[in-house]
């Protein structure tokens, strides 16, 4: 935002809205003047999750006018303590022979579609334990009450760094910068392509030369040496990509875990 407010020669106000896995945010936005001054910095389980798993919200892949990528966000799969092995081919190997259960910060999360399609690629035995957020679960992980969670890497990071979690993989296609020597899980089980990505949108109907000049700003703020440091130390890595890349990656997240949500009835927790 910083360095975005500097190119646009004016200050852009960041709100945090929480609540309803990001409805709430994005149902302000939605009906925000389509003038380009009220943006949306979308997760990919806003608009690809999120309207299968609440279909009330009004949320659909329409909502919004893409305007560019931003980056990925790290989510990994962590061993604790009692984790039966220290690679994920291990785990999962272990699983086989002995049931083996994995915390999510919660039902209908990303990273519990991740963790079931990863048991289904796998054929792993894999029993899902859902939290109420991410912070009980790392807790849990790290006393070794559980054996294996899938994680947002920041609020981890810590306990990564002094050896009391061992990352075992990175969701989605590409390994992250901040954790360079850690592989992806598709490369240790093929078709578990599932991570997670931040895009930046507009209001639906917003003008398109509109939005090409907000995606050029957001390209020059992205590629500024500090915003990627720290984009880096939150576990997320620049995604260089415009308005079609979102519609596209959109529309694969949407595909994916609709299948997904329908096929193992899945309901949010």
């Amino acid at each position: 935002a910083p360095s975005l407010g500097q190119i646009l020669g004016q200050p852009i106000v960041v709100d945090n809205i929480q609540g309803a896995a990001g409805n709430i945010a994005a149902n302000t936005v939605a009906r925000a003047k389509p003038d380009g001054y009220t943006l949306l910095t979308a997760t990919s389980s806003m608009l690809g999750t999120n309207p299968h798993m609440i279909p009330q919200s009004g949320i659909q892949l329409d909502t919004f006018t893409p305007i560019a990528m931003l980056c990925n966000i790290g989510l990994i799969v962590v061993a604790g303590p009692s984790a039966p092995a220290s690679t994920l081919a291990g785990v999962l190997e272990a699983s086989h022979r002995k049931g083996l259960n994995y915390g999510t910060p919660g039902a209908g999360t990303p990273m519990h579609l991740i963790g079931e399609l990863l048991r289904e690629r796998s054929k792993g035995n894999l029993t899902h334990v859902p939290y109420k957020g991410g912070a009980a679960m790392i807790q849990d992980l790290a006393s070794g009450q559980i054996p294996m969670g899938i994680v947002a890497y920041t609020p981890a990071a810590g306990l990564i760094k002094s050896g009391k979690l061992k990352p075992l993989a990175v969701c989605g296609t590409t390994r992250l910068a901040a954790l360079p020597q850690v592989p992806t899980v598709p490369e240790i089980v093929r078709g578990v392509n599932i991570g997670a990505w931040c895009a930046l949108m507009a209001p639906a109907g917003t003008p398109e030369a509109i939005c090409k000049q907000l995606a050029l700003a957001s390209d020059k703020a992205l590629a500024s040496a500090k915003t990627q440091e720290q984009l880096v130390e939150l576990g997320c890595d620049r995604l260089a990509g415009d308005a079609d890349m979102v519609r596209q990656l959109t529309k694969v997240e949407y595909d994916l875990s609709g299948d997904l949500i329908r096929r193992l009835n899945i309901r949010a927790g």
